[in-house]
């Protein structure tokens, strides 16, 4: 295929495993791994050792950069922090006439609400992509094993220690901990309830190992406020939605720490005649020790000697409800292959992010091949994805589904 494809922070932990995908998996003609960062780029561009993929930089805080190095395309990937979609999406509606899948998940009404402008430049842009795709589809097949939903529960078991981490997955985990958030929330009867307290809403779900049973809460994610516009939760009329969250007991420490500590509720501290905010200052110890960690490009299997246990993210999905007049429960689970970056020399991170980067990896393809076919802005709900089809494409590339509990089905007579 003689196409340009153009991956905005394309060396990212999260977008990596999308770069890498594309190379196995797809006939896209060029690739471009534009960021900022040229020398892990460069590194990553190294490793998949693929003439097609190239790298360019980019200056992610000038739009007219994001313009020049979307010149020319049909694809792109936005794996760029969240503090510069506007400025994507201002880039993508100059240049017109793109194919893209969007990370971000946040602000929805703003960037939707860009839909028709999108669509009349000719653009295409799935948004909310990544590991949010992945949990939408693991509710949509378990819906479809019953005749009526009462309860979809979703859950991410994101398992890591403290200081496995990046800067942007340091401050999500700490969003969705800040008691002043007020997007944790859950659907319940038609109506979205928001402004859930931080650790509110327990419940004990047995994740599969090196998780196991763990007592998970509420975090704000949009899987409440966007599955009920997924066409199988209006067929199965889904009575409440809720999306929680498992980490390693480390992140759990140190986020009741900050809560104990009331440091989200101060504004600044003195210590040796400045000021300092107690938050920023630990995230940003977390931080380093992250980022000093991913400077180490090792063998997949020396990248957590710590452990005895692959730092991973499992996302399921549990669902309750009736079939042919009997209540009944199903639960999948979704995992993540290890090594995938085909037993190279990888940081932790990237390889942990493969649960990221390769579904933006697949939807983009299939957006390619016509599978899925909608104009403007859109998302996973309403782009009428096969679920069937998608986690085929992603066990082909080493994931696993696994459908620890089915309801039991009649088999009716045929006349």
């Amino acid at each position: 295929m003689s196409s340009k494809t153009v991956v905005l922070g394309g060396s990212g932990a999260m977008t990596s495993g999308c770069v890498y995908d594309l190379h196995q998996t797809s006939d896209f003609g060029e690739i471009v791994v534009a960021d900022a960062d040229e020398e892990n780029a460069r590194r990553l561009v190294e490793l998949v050792d693929d003439d097609r993929v190239r790298f360019e930089s980019v200056d992610a805080t000038d739009t007219d950069d994001l313009v020049r190095v979307l010149e020319g395309a049909d694809y792109v990937v936005n794996g760029l922090p969240y503090p510069f979609e506007e400025n994507v999406l201002d880039a993508m509606q100059e240049v017109g006439d793109l194919t893209g899948v969007d990370l971000n998940a946040f602000d929805f009404d703003e960037v939707l609400d860009r839909s028709d402008e999108f669509a009349e430049a000719g653009n295409s842009l799935w948004f909310a992509n990544g590991g949010l795709v992945s949990t939408i589809a693991l509710g949509m097949v378990a819906c479809e094993r019953f005749d009526d939903v009462s309860d979809v529960n979703f859950y991410w078991g994101m398992w890591r220690l403290l200081t496995q981490t990046t800067p942007g997955l340091t401050d999500t985990v700490t969003y969705e901990h800040d008691p002043d958030v007020d997007e944790r929330a859950k659907w319940e009867d038609g109506e979205v309830i928001n402004d859930l307290p931080a650790f509110s809403e327990k419940r004990t779900f047995e994740f599969p190992e090196p998780i196991g049973e763990e007592e998970t809460y509420v975090i704000s994610h949009p899987e409440p406020i966007t599955f009920p516009e997924a066409p199988v939760a209006q067929e199965k009329n889904v009575d409440r939605i809720i999306t929680r969250g498992a980490w390693h007991d480390e992140w759990k420490r140190y986020e009741r720490t900050l809560h104990a500590a009331n440091a989200f509720e101060t504004d600044a501290i003195e210590v040796d005649g400045a000021e300092v905010d107690p938050v920023e200052v630990m995230q940003e110890q977390v931080k380093s020790q992250g980022v000093e960690l991913e400077t180490e490009w090792k063998p997949p299997e020396e990248l957590s000697p710590e452990t005895e246990w692959t730092p991973q993210t499992i996302l399921s999905a549990e669902v309750t409800g009736s079939v042919d007049g009997r209540d009944d429960r199903a639960v999948f689970h979704f995992e993540q292959p290890f090594p995938f970056f085909g037993g190279n020399d990888i940081t932790l991170m990237r390889e942990y992010g493969c649960y990221v980067g390769v579904p933006l990896s697949v939807t983009l393809q299939l957006m390619a091949d016509g599978a899925v076919d909608e104009d403007g802005i859109f998302i996973t709900e309403t782009s009428g994805l096969d679920a069937d089809r998608y986690f085929e494409e992603m066990e082909d590339r080493g994931f696993d589904l696994i459908d620890e509990q089915v309801p039991e089905q009649t088999i009716r007579a045929q006349d």
